[in-house]
């Protein structure tokens, strides 16, 4: 399954085994750019009030300063929703950002290398 390729959307949604999971594509984006996607998937998430999943591409990014705030911000916003979140693209210095936004803030978000495990990830 390809669930980032061929669409231009940096946000969406699809249903997989009866749950809706969104999609956020961060793959190649600048700071900016990156921390503008976090808050709008924030935003989304707050503004539905309801249990949420989602898979993020991080592939060809960077987690800057500004974005690890963004972030940090988005998932201390989100957590009574988001019930577990499955990231994509995560290897090297990423693995110990992330390692570390789990232990700390107590949430189940988990890096896969192929989409078929973060969804089944997500569904079970």
């Amino acid at each position: 399954m390809k669930l980032f390729e061929g669409s231009n959307e940096r946000l969406k949604r699809i249903s997989y085994h009866g749950k809706e999971i969104i999609l956020a594509n961060y793959s190649g984006l600048k700071e900016e750019e990156m921390i503008e996607l976090t808050n709008q998937h924030r935003d989304l998430v707050l503004h539905e009030g309801k249990e949420s999943f989602f898979i993020a591409n991080y592939e060809n990014t960077w987690g800057t300063p500004g974005y690890m705030k963004a972030a940090h911000d988005f998932t201390q916003a989100t957590k009574p929703f988001i019930k577990r979140g499955a990231f994509l693209g995560i290897n090297g210095p990423k693995v110990a950002l992330l390692k570390g936004v789990t232990y700390f803030l107590k949430v189940d978000f988990r890096s896969f290398n192929n989409e078929q495990d973060a969804l089944d990830f997500l569904v079970s």
